[in-house]
């Protein structure tokens, strides 16, 4: 990561992102190195309960890494990742296909034929890492050249955006204007999600303090309220496995002034339902309804 954001030209602006998002990366890679370790599926879930629970999604979305791996390279009788969650790993089961998202890109292989055999909404999240693990790992093709597969398109393209935007957070080191600078090269069309990813990032991955998040907020501009519907979905991510974080809780402060429960039971009250599987249905649902509620 270090060695990432020199090369982009970040500046340690807030060193307490960068040290965060290092230590999220290091995480994910232990739980891809239990998963491919592991070949008792019965496993991995009591490893994963050793790590801190506030970090533990990320450690699911190395899980995911490394089933699918196992998947793709050695078939078995049965699907490791779906045995997975349809068990041990059944309460992050959104992580684990993230997960499979970035095993995908990872491996460079194409994302259609994967998203065929899953759910609706799975296949979103598959889309999410997707296009997170390219903006993280080709940032010079997906951010700099806004190079896009055409398999990545219409509606797709929108939930990959949001993976992208997320990396964006992750790339950015805490130098707001860096992001900014990175989404308004971008068509004026995959703005909204890529703020919206930025928005999920800054309070589910944290690592920025108070006033980082408020340059952050400022500098969205015409999109911090996608920013804000981005950290809505972090709170009710959070929220759903009750594995709260001072960060998720900071965001929701900064940017809607009130807590993360007050920020889901709010939304709730306008009658918008936030599934945690469905972010492109919750952020489609909840713009209009909700934006008289964010802080001014």
């Amino acid at each position: 990561m270090a060695d990432t954001w020199g090369q982009r030209g970040i500046q340690n602006s807030d060193t307490g992102v960068q040290e965060r998002l290092s230590k999220i990366g290091s995480t994910v890679l232990q739980g891809y190195h239990v998963a491919i370790a592991s070949e008792d599926l019965g496993a991995i879930a009591p490893k994963m309960n050793e790590i801190d629970e506030e970090l533990r999604g990320f450690a699911y979305e190395g899980v995911g890494m490394g089933l699918a791996q196992r998947d793709l390279l050695t078939p078995s009788s049965e699907n490791r990742m779906a045995t997975f969650v349809a068990g041990d790993g059944a309460a992050y089961h959104n992580w684990v296909y993230v997960g499979l998202g970035l095993m995908l890109a990872r491996a460079g292989l194409p994302i259609k034929p994967h998203l065929e055999k899953l759910n609706f909404a799975r296949s979103w999240l598959a889309v999410d890492g997707y296009g997170y693990y390219q903006g993280m790992f080709h940032w010079q093709d997906s951010l700099d050249n806004q190079v896009i597969s055409e398999q990545i398109s219409g509606y797709t393209r929108s939930v990959f955006d949001q993976g992208l935007g997320r990396s964006i957070w992750f790339i950015g080191g805490g130098d707001v204007n860096h992001i900014a600078r990175t989404i308004d090269t971008f068509a004026p069309n995959r703005r909204q999600d890529l703020w919206g990813g930025v928005g999920y990032a800054c309070a589910y991955a944290g690592g920025a303090e108070r006033a980082t998040i408020e340059a952050l907020t400022n500098t969205a501009g015409v999109y911090r309220y996608q920013l804000a519907q981005g950290t809505a979905y972090a709170a009710k991510s959070r929220q759903s496995l009750g594995n709260h974080s001072v960060y998720t809780e900071l965001a929701c402060q900064v940017l809607w002034k009130m807590g993360v429960d007050a920020v889901v039971e709010s939304l709730a009250a306008n009658g918008e339902a936030l599934e945690s599987q469905t972010w492109q249905h919750y952020r489609a649902r909840v713009f209009h309804p909700v934006r008289t509620t964010l802080a001014v």
